[in-house]
């Protein structure tokens, strides 16, 4: 068949018409991304909708203000909590923080003083929470809630569902506490205040404590302190118990190695392991709910022995290292309950 018969020609051209059309697209990604962005956005608003019991037209002024941002789900995959400890520990635990944290201890001494009373939440670990969330409100993040769950929602897939539940969290949120969700900013997965609550934790934990009618986890430092002590105390913190205390490099406990992998696997009575412990002070005691971790320090492999506290400080964010942080900062404004080497 020669090369220029008429079937011939007109698949040629239909072929450079096709590739003159991907062309075109991949030139221009923004096409092709509006035509599935707007798709995607109705089935978001429609799942909402039914979700939340919210009139659509208010479901959709908020999501049709909301931007796809990839260095979202960028910034999702590498969290900071994924270094070593040895690599996340001084982002967090110094004097300077500590300083800071000694100085909104003092200014709040009254506020501290009631909470602690009635939550049974040490104020050090509350101090320590809003210097490493957001440096006690002088950094609550600046991206665009609804822009942040909007992509982590229809961008992220593992987590797709928890996230468009925390889209509908914040819709509710809005609606019961008269905020407009297009001023919201925060972080990048969606937290936001000086407490970066995730809506839902907002929804559930966020108290009005100095009676205004409002729950201003933004400003109100009695808010802010209590809705933290709040979270803490319905997660099951003992304000009499301790936290973490570190026994040492790997290499001096090889029989607990395989304890400290199981992690929160492994919970047992400290009565069920203290024969395998170095003596431990008089703050530890045989009922304690406890279990070992390891964690990668500057000093190589570590075993830690952590209560319960210390798995009720992850429930605000799942991380070792974070919760590490946290009693070690706590430690180092003068929290008893957080000595890790007595």
């Amino acid at each position: 068949m020669s090369n220029n018969t008429p079937s011939f020609v007109s698949r040629r051209a239909a072929m450079k018409a096709s590739l003159a059309g991907i062309t075109a697209l991949a030139a221009s990604p923004s096409i092709l991304w509006a035509q599935q962005s707007d798709h995607t956005r109705q089935t978001l608003i429609d799942q909402l909708v039914k979700e939340t019991g919210l009139p659509r037209a208010n479901v959709a002024a908020a999501i049709n203000h909301a931007v796809y941002d990839e260095s979202i789900i960028t910034r999702m995959k590498a969290p900071y909590e994924s270094r070593s400890y040895a690599q996340y520990r001084p982002l967090f635990v110094h004097p300077r923080l500590a300083a800071k944290g000694h100085a909104y201890l003092e200014k709040n001494a009254d506020v501290f003083k009631d909470s602690e009373k009635k939550y049974g939440v040490q104020k050090e670990i509350i101090a320590a929470i809003l210097g490493m969330e957001t440096r006690y409100g002088a950094n609550r993040g600046n991206d665009p809630v609804v822009s942040s769950l909007y992509t982590l929602a229809t961008g992220y897939p593992r987590r797709a569902k928890f996230f468009r539940r925390e889209l509908g969290e914040l819709l509710l949120l809005c609606k019961e506490e008269g905020l407009d969700p297009n001023q919201f900013k925060g972080s990048y997965a969606g937290a936001f205040g000086t407490t970066q609550f995730i809506p839902s934790s907002y929804r559930a934990y966020a108290v009005d404590a100095d009676g205004d009618g409002k729950r201003d986890v933004w400003h109100s430092s009695a808010d802010i302190i209590n809705s933290v002590a709040n979270y803490f105390n319905k997660h099951g913190w003992d304000g009499s118990r301790p936290v973490a205390h570190w026994l040492g490099k790997e290499s001096s406990y090889k029989q607990l190695i395989e304890h400290a992998k199981k992690g929160f696997k492994g919970w047992v009575k400290l009565s069920d392991i203290r024969h395998q412990l170095p003596k431990l002070d008089q703050r530890w005691h045989d009922d304690d709910k406890v279990t070992l971790i390891e964690m990668t320090t500057k000093k190589g492999k570590e075993i830690a022995l952590v209560h319960y506290n210390f798995y009720v400080i992850t429930r605000w964010n799942r991380s070792y290292n974070y919760a590490m942080a946290i009693t070690e900062l706590a430690e180092l404004m003068d929290c008893k309950a957080c000595n890790t080497h007595a």
